[in-house]
């Protein structure tokens, strides 16, 4: 939703350092890889390369540049190449803080697909646009619910008061419907998904730990915002 983009973008803020200059981490390259353009180091989560797209080319990123990004330059990023990137003024509360940091910590396109998969749309492009947004409000909960991973099914059923045991029968149908926990259950299945990548990153023996501890904050923050909004209708 339009009136979230602050309270997402404080949440991404508040997890990303300050300036940072490692040699070994592609993000802090020019062009994306290492040892390729110049090492210049992030600043406030802004890699080197998205620097370069938000200034229109990679050789004006100096680490003077990179040391000089503001809170509101971190802002005006964070607007332009991800919160609209994915749509984020069109979706559920929730839904838009969930997808906006997981984008900007790992990509848009990788984030904007996984929700397409999760809501089985023929065209898998990345781009949240009309078709997406539609299915993000009517696409079946029974296909949204595959996307769960048992522990997320647990937690759904935790949130719902009925038998945690990782089984979506007849009583976890019946509880969704009762309580329209439709939009939770997408979370949760995205939560899944955005666990499933981490785990796959060659870099998750490292930093696994950390990213799954933003995860589950992530996760947290995205109920907050979907039981403190109205629901979309």
């Amino acid at each position: 939703m339009q009136i979230n983009f602050d309270i997402a973008a404080q949440f991404t803020s508040a997890r990303e350092g300050r300036y940072q200059c490692i040699r070994t981490d592609a993000g802090n390259w020019t062009l994306g890889q290492i040892g390729q353009g110049n090492l210049v180091g992030t600043m406030r989560g802004i890699s080197a390369p998205v620097m370069g797209q938000w200034l229109g080319n990679p050789a004006m990123v100096t680490s003077s540049v990179m040391k000089s990004i503001t809170d509101d330059t971190f802002k005006a990023i964070a607007r332009s190449l991800f919160w609209r990137a994915i749509n984020g003024d069109q979706l559920p509360p929730g839904l838009d803080l969930l997808l906006f940091d997981f984008a900007f910590n790992s990509g848009v396109a990788r984030a904007a697909k996984q929700l397409q998969r999760i809501l089985h749309l023929e065209q898998i492009d990345g781009d949240v646009g009309e078709d997406t947004l539609e299915a993000v409000l009517h696409a079946p909960v029974s296909d949204i619910l595959l996307a769960l991973s048992d522990k997320y099914v647990r937690r759904l059923q935790d949130d719902l008061g009925v038998a945690s045991d990782g089984i979506i029968g007849p009583g976890t149908l019946k509880a969704i419907k009762a309580q329209d926990a439709r939009l939770r259950a997408l979370i949760y299945a995205c939560a899944s998904q955005q666990d499933a990548a981490y785990r796959s990153f060659k870099g998750f023996a490292q930093f696994g730990r950390g990213w799954l501890g933003r995860l589950d904050q992530r996760v947290e923050a995205a109920v907050s915002l979907l039981t403190s909004v109205p629901a979309l209708t």
